[in-house]
């Protein structure tokens, strides 16, 4: 998307180096990002009290206990599906003849989209 490459216009991902903020630059950015998610906000105080036992007592380490559990669930999953992304952008990107099909797929599924819109009008 425009405007996310960085200050190198994309000269770091293209070269296969790291910008300037690397890998930690990262990490703190999906950090601020996920504590600020209102979602995750949300869940902390209207989904997950419901599931802590108040007579069993230490209502505070119950919360605690099943919110890290959900870190750990949600770590565990993104770190899966981010590893095989890379997995697959790499073997994807080794062959010119796969980078072009994968191009071309989206030229194509771009120019359906594009057909389907002009020939069914808007929706009113």
């Amino acid at each position: 998307m425009a405007g996310q490459e960085g200050g190198d216009g994309g000269a770091a991902r293209a070269s296969g180096t790291k910008g300037a903020e690397g890998v930690s630059g990262s990490v703190r950015a999906g950090f601020v990002v996920g504590m600020t998610n209102p979602r995750s906000v949300v869940f902390l105080t209207a989904v997950l009290p419901q599931f802590v036992d108040r007579e069993a007592g230490h209502a505070a380490a119950q919360m605690l206990v099943l919110g890290l559990a959900g870190a750990l669930l949600q770590l565990l999953s993104d770190g899966i599906w981010g590893l095989g992304a890379a997995t697959a952008r790499d073997w994807l990107g080794r062959s010119p003849r796969r980078t072009a099909a994968i191009g071309g797929t989206g030229g194509l599924a771009m120019i359906g989209l594009g057909a389907s819109v002009a020939l069914t009008g808007r929706a009113e």
